[in-house]
C-alpha cells in the first residue's frame, strides 16, 4: 500500500512540469517557477562568463561540505575557497540550436572556457583557490574535460536539486521533452571537481605567485 502510494505521488510530481508549454528558453504555465527561480539564482549568486563567447559561468564560494582529498592529493577542507561552475543556460541554448552545432564543437568550447579560466588563475586576478566544483545531469562530458566525478546521496535535498535540473531541460536544451524524460528514468545529478594545480598542469600553466 505504502509503495503503491509512494508511485502515484512520484507521477504527479513529475507530471506537474507538463502542466505548461516550454522552449526556446521560455516557459508558460508549471514550468515558469523554473524561469522565475533561475533568474533569481542568477541575482542572488551574479555568476560571471568566463568569456564572451563562452558557455561556462563562475562565481567565487566556499566549499562547506566535509573534507575532501582528490584524485591528485589536493586537500580542499570546509571553508576553502572554490571556483563555482554553471553553464549559461542561454547561451548553451543559442549553441545547440545552431544549425552546424555538434557535440564536439560543444565540447571545445568548454575546453576553451577552462583555458581561460587558467590563466585568469594563473595571472592572479582570481586569487588563491582550492579546486573548480560544479553540479551537473552530465557527468560524462565532465569526465571527458579531465573533472573528477563524485555521485551525491539520494536524499531529499538532492531529490529537489534534481527535480529543478531536469525541469530546466524543456526551457532550453534542444531536445527537451525527451531529454526531460531520459533524465527523470536513469540519471542522478553529480558533482564535479578540479583541483587548481591540475586545471593549470593540463593547460601547461604555472601555479600563481
Amino acid at each position: 500500500m505504502r509503495r503503491q502510494l509512494l508511485r502515484t505521488l512520484g507521477a504527479i510530481w513529475w507530471a506537474l512540469p507538463r502542466l505548461g508549454r516550454a522552449g526556446n528558453g521560455r516557459a508558460f504555465g508549471v514550468l515558469s517557477v523554473w524561469v522565475w527561480w533561475d533568474h533569481f539564482l542568477e541575482w542572488s549568486w551574479h555568476p560571471r562568463p568566463v568569456r564572451p563567447e563562452g558557455v561556462f559561468r563562475y562565481r567565487l564560494a566556499h566549499h562547506w561540505g566535509r573534507r575532501l582529498v582528490l584524485s591528485d592529493g589536493t586537500v580542499v577542507e570546509r571553508g576553502d575557497r572554490v571556483i563555482e561552475l554553471h553553464f549559461d543556460n542561454r547561451g548553451l541554448m543559442r549553441s545547440t540550436t545552431a544549425d552546424d552545432w555538434n557535440p564536439w564543437s560543444m565540447m571545445d568550447k568548454l575546453d576553451a572556457d577552462l583555458d581561460v579560466l587558467a590563466s585568469l588563475i594563473a595571472d592572479g586576478r582570481i586569487g588563491p583557490v582550492r579546486a573548480l566544483h560544479g553540479v551537473t545531469m552530465f557527468a560524462s562530458p565532465g569526465r571527458r574535460l579531465g573533472f573528477e566525478v563524485r555521485p551525491v546521496r539520494h536524499n531529499w535535498n538532492w531529490s529537489l536539486q534534481r527535480y529543478f535540473l531536469i525541469g530546466l531541460l524543456p526551457i532550453y536544451h534542444r531536445d527537451g521533452w525527451r531529454e526531460f524524460d531520459r533524465m527523470r528514468r536513469d540519471r542522478w545529478p553529480a558533482e564535479l571537481w578540479m583541483s587548481v594545480p591540475q586545471l593549470l598542469s593540463r593547460r601547461r600553466l604555472p601555479a600563481p605567485a
